[in-house]
């Protein structure tokens, strides 16, 4: 079965295909590469109400029929108004030594919505009881497509708030096995880590600030990425 059947198939199984939001931001021919191309995820907290146009499963279809389209090169090129996000997501892969042209560039809630802050009463506007049903569910598919169709040797979180909900917090409360490490306390660069356990295999997860707002250090993460790898 190719990516595209696994994901809308999984999509429909767990009822949120018609949610607002993308999936995924890179291209669609990254997803259809050999799972051992695919070495590093990266993930943000949930899209904005620039997705509004998409449901998650009408994208993976865009996506199929437009391979090389990526939605973060769109950013690049303008499409989110501000660049800033964009670029440094397309120079991080490189800079920590991955292909960008392999990176798949995620979700950690598959729900848009006007703000981070704004995600818990949408979630009740689209019929969830409770937000948490709704992380459930995006972090099935996490687990079930996005990791099982990959071979991730790191993770890295761009929202990175333990006090409340952001891809770093959810991403460490499901899968989390170790205690998190900080290696930068300092307010603009605060990066920490931990170790998770995604369908058997440990994965170095790395989190730093959101980096719309905060430039991230190069530097930290992989002093943070290292710590893990030797925790292995």
């Amino acid at each position: 079965m190719d990516i595209y059947s696994k994901a809308s198939n999984k999509l429909k199984e767990l009822g949120i295909e018609n949610l607002n939001s993308r999936p995924y931001d890179c291209a669609f021919s990254v997803l259809d590469q050999n799972v051992n191309d695919k070495k590093l995820i990266v993930v943000g907290f949930n899209g904005s109400d620039a997705d509004l146009e998409w449901t998650n499963l009408n994208s993976l279809e865009h996506g199929r029929e437009n391979p090389d389209e990526s939605n973060v090169l769109n950013g690049v090129n303008g499409a989110w108004l501000s660049t800033t996000l964009p670029k440094r997501l397309i120079s991080l892969p490189t800079e920590l030594g991955f292909p960008v042209n392999s990176t798949i560039y995620t979700n950690a809630i598959l729900l848009c919505s006007e703000n981070a802050n704004a995600v818990k009463k949408k979630a009740k506007e689209v019929g969830f009881s409770h937000v948490d049903k709704l992380i459930e569910k995006s972090l099935d598919f996490f687990e079930d497509i996005t990791i099982a169709e990959s071979t991730a040797e790191l993770i890295i979180c761009y929202s990175n708030s333990m006090n409340d909900l952001s891809a770093s917090s959810i991403i460490y409360e499901r899968f989390g096995v170790s205690e998190i490490e900080v290696v930068n306390e300092h307010v603009y660069y605060k990066t920490f880590s931990f170790l998770s356990d995604i369908r058997g295999k440990k994965i170095p997860v790395v989190c730093i600030r959101h980096m719309s707002r905060f430039k991230p250090c190069i530097e930290s993460i992989k002093k943070a990425w290292k710590h893990q790898l030797n925790c292995l």
